[in-house]
């Protein structure tokens, strides 16, 4: 997916631990000692790499013959959490363990929204068009938005305000587009695939400390556990289904995750929804090249209606904060 944590990023800013008694050289976060030789143009074709990659998450569902959902949702959890034990593995070696520990509370309760996030997810392909489902996902940013100004009280602006205006009469045009009981479904299981992600963004937000890969080791386990006790397991799934949902977790998460985590390190918070549009672009496009999936006008007004929102926003913030000279 994910979409992951593309969401996050915009508001999540990495900082150094401020107690003593803490190891200091959390490797400023490793990852963020291997982004300091990362240059601007780098780590723009990493964020595209990023976006690419998993955008063909629906491609590679529709791809899939006879797994259940929560099948999917278990292999996919085991490939993310193999994927990024290596990659963790390897940037802190003997200090592993301590790493995915100096998590602590928050950081599980992230990985549990970000569980819930990618279990909707699966869902909501299975009920609904890719199109419905990734233009859907896309509102994320402005329910962070509202969420952030519930919680932890941050002022949402006028600007801000209209765009969710926009966004909001867009998802409204999928919905009544959209108006069968099962494609309805899949777009509510797609709105709570966001509200998880935007649930995901605000804790970490409110605790800047908390890494991101060992959150995503979590979520690859604590997938597995939905999958493993939901899931129908009367007969084994086909090795293809299998090797299918080991890719979609272990390449396009995993992989994906971690060129995104290295990457929005030297990017400014307000550029990522410039190439994230990228990612729910091809998304629909990839299953009507290979499937034949066709995307209506009303999903088609309603989507670009969300498109133009979030355009918007992120052009917005960027020209705000060049006046303030960031």
């Amino acid at each position: 997916m994910r979409v992951v944590s593309r969401f996050v990023c915009q508001f999540k800013i990495q900082l150094l631990p401020s107690s003593p008694d803490t190891v200091r050289l959390l490797d400023l976060s490793m990852v963020t000692f291997l982004s300091l030789g990362l240059k601007r143009h780098s780590a723009i074709k990493m964020m595209i790499a990023s976006a690419t990659i998993v955008s063909t998450a629906g491609l590679i569902f529709r791809s899939l013959d006879d797994i259940d959902a929560f099948g999917v949702v278990f292999f996919r959890g085991l490939a993310l959490s193999f994927v990024m034990l290596v990659v963790l593995s390897a940037l802190y070696r003997q200090r592993v363990f301590s790493t995915i520990w100096s998590i602590g509370r928050h950081g599980v309760l992230g990985a549990l929204f970000f569980t819930g996030a990618q279990t909707f997810y699966v869902f909501a392909f299975s009920n609904t068009t890719v199109a419905n489902t990734t233009f859907t996902i896309a509102l994320a940013p402005f329910i962070t938005a509202l969420l952030a100004f519930l919680v932890i009280g941050e002022r949402i602006d006028r600007t801000t305000q209209l765009a969710m205006a926009t966004a909001s009469l867009g998802i409204l045009s999928i919905i009544i587009n959209d108006v069968t009981s099962e494609g309805l479904l899949g777009v509510v299981f797609a709105l709570m695939t966001a509200f998880c992600f935007s649930c995901f963004a605000v804790t970490l937000r409110q605790n800047r400390h908390v890494e991101m890969l060992p959150v995503l080791l979590l979520t690859g386990l604590f997938s597995m556990v939905v999958g493993l006790v939901f899931g129908k397991w009367s007969a084994v799934p086909e090795v293809r289904d299998i090797a299918l949902c080991f890719i979609w977790g272990g390449v396009l998460q995993g992989c994906g995750q971690t060129l995104l985590v290295l990457s929005t390190k030297v990017l400014k918070a307000a550029e990522i929804p410039f190439i994230m549009l990228l990612e729910f672009a091809l998304g629909p496009i990839w299953v009507w090249i290979f499937f034949d999936e066709l995307v209506s006008h009303g999903t088609l007004f309603g989507g670009g209606l969300i498109f133009l929102s979030v355009f918007g926003i992120a052009t917005y913030e960027i020209r705000k904060q060049r006046t303030k000279g960031c």
